[in-house]
């Protein structure tokens, strides 16, 4: 499965080797229309276990969605970036997309894992490509702490492989399957030791809090495109690997740190974060990477709660904010391009001056809010609901709390979007001194 689904990406770098030669003015469409191409192709192969209810067939197939996306994206954003080379851009491209597709249908802990550190590599570099000061910085911030949270993911993943290691199954030792079947040969110390590592170091690059201090940064100055994937495939397959480890490993709901009472806190405490960060927000990405920090925490949350109930809660959550995410950080660049500013008080009277991407920027925002009918609204009410019936009250009331100031905070920024006047002072300040805008648009 994990061959087939390679071949995407492997089709990708052949396109963009060929294409750089020989037809470098096609070769953005071309392959966006073989993305295309692959994801219809992945639906009708694996349709047989997507209706038999295998939810990683269907997490590989959202995978592809959010990466044709990107692919079609791109070919919009490239126009307005004439700087970027082409070749680089697609080949780096391609191995970010062959990472997140191994780490969404992966069956085996450190095969995960060396798939979510390459994906650090593969979309590092795609932030480097910018070539400002800031995409520098945050690029160089961006690999030093989610290597550092990789680093106590690998010390967890080899403490349970010393456990094991008297099946002598090897690299098979770290299938899921193999965990779960043996998880109570590995003494107790050992398996609470491997999940406070591998749950904080994973969820570094799940966006957690307090381990999200990259992602801001990160989110902002990438490409649009490249946001996209990172806020909203990255981050949920990082969550779902926690998520199939803690179910593979568990331990008793009475031990106080097991994966499901970390998830619980941890998505509590990114949601708390998360939510107060989007109220004070001035730069348009960094809001939306805020937000994805307040999301993932909603996730972990019905991660943490462990009803089947919740858990299928959980994965609406992330398909639902997969879609959204990545369409408003695909208008948050071309927004950026129109307004030569990453500024929201520079983002005024949208309805007017750009209707279509206005339009376009309203029902993604209403949509993130959660307003009803719209498909988080669904989940989020879920999740509500699994904690309500699961008596954890505290939960249920700060989560509360925080959907209802989120939705606040992304209304305000939504209506002074559409119809606020501009702010004088920053469109003054701006006239001076040139401000590198995210997508790099210009440059200090």
């Amino acid at each position: 499965m994990v061959v087939l689904a390679g071949l995407g990406p492997i089709g990708v770098m052949v396109l963009a080797l060929i294409g750089y030669r020989w037809m470098p003015k096609r070769m953005p469409i071309t392959i966006a229309v073989w993305v295309s191409l692959v994801f219809v192709i992945t639906g009708i192969y694996f349709y047989r276990e997507m209706m038999h209810g295998i939810w990683e067939m269907w997490l590989l197939l959202l995978v592809d969605l959010i990466a044709a996306g990107s692919a079609w994206d791109s070919i919009w954003w490239i126009r307005e970036h004439h700087t970027v080379k082409l070749l680089r851009y697609y080949v780096w491209w391609a191995l970010f997309w062959l990472a997140l597709v191994i780490i969404a249908t992966a069956g085996n802990l450190v095969l995960a894992w060396l798939a979510i550190e390459f994906s650090t590599l593969a979309s590092g570099a795609l932030i480097v490509e910018m070539g400002h000061r800031r995409a520098l910085e945050a690029a160089w911030k961006y690999i030093v702490v989610a290597s550092v949270g990789m680093l106590m993911a690998i010390i967890g993943i080899v403490f349970l492989y010393a456990s094991l290691q008297f099946e002598h199954l090897g690299w098979h030792t770290l299938d899921y399957t193999n965990l779960h079947a043996h998880f109570l040969a590995i003494s107790p110390i050992v398996r609470k030791m491997a999940t406070i590592l591998i749950v904080c170091g994973i969820g570094t690059k799940a966006g957690l809090v307090p381990f999200h201090t990259w992602l801001p940064d990160a989110h902002s100055v990438a490409p649009s495109p490249i946001s996209g994937l990172l806020s909203g495939i990255l981050l949920g397959v990082s969550l779902v690997t926690i998520d199939q480890f803690v179910a593979a490993v568990p331990l008793s709901s009475h031990v106080l740190l097991s994966g499901q009472h970390l998830l619980l806190f941890f998505g509590t405490l990114s949601v708390v974060v998360g939510t107060l960060a989007i109220l004070v927000q001035t730069d348009i990405k960094r809001m939306l990477a805020y937000s994805s920090i307040e999301q993932v925490g909603i996730m972990a949350i019905g991660f943490g709660i462990g009803t089947p109930y919740a858990q299928e809660a959980a994965i609406l959550q992330l398909v639902f904010h997969a879609m959204i995410k990545s369409g408003l950080f695909y208008i948050s660049g071309h927004l950026s391009v129109r307004y030569h500013s990453i500024h929201l008080p520079q983002m005024t009277d949208m309805i007017r001056r750009h209707r279509k991407l206005a339009l376009a920027w309203a029902i993604g925002i209403l949509a993130l809010a959660g307003l009803p009918p719209l498909g988080l609204a669904f989940s989020e009410w879920m999740i509500l609901y699994g904690l309500w019936s699961s008596h954890l009250w505290v939960f249920l009331i700060v989560l509360s709390i925080s959907l209802m100031l989120g939705f606040a905070a992304l209304m305000h920024h939504l209506i002074s979007g559409l119809w606020g006047e501009t702010n004088r002072s920053l469109e003054q300040k701006e006239a001076f001194g040139r401000i590198a805008i995210t997508g790099g648009v210009s440059h200090e």
